[in-house]
């Protein structure tokens, strides 16, 4: 009776999945989610916030949502220490070695680093995407995440090729998000809301599937090359 009841439990949730186009975009894909700066390192601080608290809160959110998807999240960081997790002398350099070190050691598709932004002009505001300048992947990643991404934010910036460590040294296919300015009053109010952190990781994963049903094409059609 029990194996009965499971059967009609797997079949009502294969029409569902059918009928209504319930289906997981990411099953399987393996995604790093980097929280940058961390333990002695806050990263920027504005109007009594610290930035490393903000990328944390962003990241466990993005987790979820891409877990929902059906992807294998690893994080570099789940609470508030560097990778050195030295309670003395911090070192940006051993803490970016070790980042580095721990993000290749997942084997992943795909890094995802949340940071936020700040300028000493109060005015400046806005998200904008980040990528490894020698990376056409990387370009194109950015592109696609950006272009969900100012849905929410507005922002007009475009993505930026860059050398920083974080991208340049892995060897993880990835980008780098400055969700937007804590140095602007209004923006820092929105960095912190956690609605609004919400429909940032959300179109971070929009853009992120986007990307990756490209990819999934493009295999698929060279497999077809080769069968011909």
């Amino acid at each position: 009776m029990k194996k009965v009841i499971l059967v009609i439990i797997c079949l009502s949730f294969m029409v569902f999945s059918n009928v209504y186009g319930v289906k997981q975009e990411l099953k399987g894909v393996k995604i790093v989610l980097d929280a940058g700066h961390g333990g002695f390192d806050n990263g920027t601080m504005d109007y009594g916030y610290k930035e490393d608290d903000i990328n944390l809160e962003i990241i466990l959110k993005l987790k979820e949502v891409l877990k929902k998807e059906g992807a294998k999240v690893y994080l570099t960081r789940d609470g508030d220490y560097d990778m050195t997790k030295r309670n003395h002398h911090y070192s940006k350099q051993d803490d970016m070695y070790l980042r580095v070190k721990k993000i290749d050691r997942f084997k992943a598709d795909y890094l995802i680093s949340i940071h936020q932004n700040a300028s000493g002009n109060k005015s400046a505001w806005g998200s904008q995407v980040f990528y490894y300048y020698r990376s056409t992947k990387g370009n194109e990643l950015a592109k696609d995440i950006n272009q969900s991404l100012k849905e929410v934010t507005h922002s007009s910036k475009p993505v930026s090729g860059c050398g920083f460590r974080v991208l340049r040294a892995t060897k993880t296919l990835g980008v780098l998000i400055e969700c937007g300015f804590m140095s602007n009053w209004n923006e820092c109010g929105q960095l912190r809301n956690k609605a609004y952190q919400e429909k940032l990781c959300i179109k971070i994963k929009e853009g992120l599937v986007r990307y990756h049903q490209k990819v999934l094409r493009s295999k698929k059609k060279e497999v077809k090359k080769v069968l011909e």
